[in-house]
Order: C-alpha cells, then structure tokens, then sequence
C-alpha cells in the first residue's frame, strides 16, 4: 500500500461502503451554555458556552472552552443536569 496521508484519504466506493454505517452514526456536537440573569428583575445579563460536547449513542464527552475541565455523562442530558446545580445552564444543539 501507497504511504496516504490520513487526513486526504478519499475513499473508493468499495471502501466507503465498509466505513459507510459507522460514519452516519457520527457524533452530534452540542454546547452548554450558562446564562447570567439581573438580581433585581431577572432578566438576562449574559450567556457563554462554557463546555462543548460530543453525543455518542452510550455516552456524551465534554470538555470546558479554556480546556482545563473535562467530563463523561451518560447523555447531553445529564452533563446539562450535572451542571445546572451551580448555574443556569441550557443543552444546546448548534
């Protein structure tokens, strides 16, 4: 076999047939957002993604946007819910 370059493959149509399944069951990016409200009359001041994630069909994996923080959670669900224990915090799917 030819040395290829892993990221310019480009596959016959054999071989993407192998690879085919696994790659539409590809993971479903989503970001956790945290929300910032006003004391006063609570309305909203400020929001940020703090953590992306992957959502894999048995698992989701975050990981913080400064890099420090990461995390495994059942689903996008539970890493939200896990969370949302010390911020407003919303699942979203960009």
């Amino acid at each position: 076999m030819d040395n290829i370059e892993p990221g310019i493959w480009a596959p016959e149509p054999d071989e993407y047939a192998l690879v085919h399944e696994e790659i539409r069951g590809a993971p479903k990016l989503f970001a956790l957002c945290e929300l910032d409200r006003d004391d006063e009359d609570w309305e909203l001041t400020e929001g940020r993604v703090f953590a992306w994630g992957l959502a894999f069909g048995d698992r989701a994996e975050v990981v913080s946007t400064d890099g420090r923080g990461r995390g495994s959670f059942c689903s996008p669900t539970r890493a939200a819910e896990t969370f949302a224990h010390t911020a407003e915090v919303r699942l979203v799917y960009p």
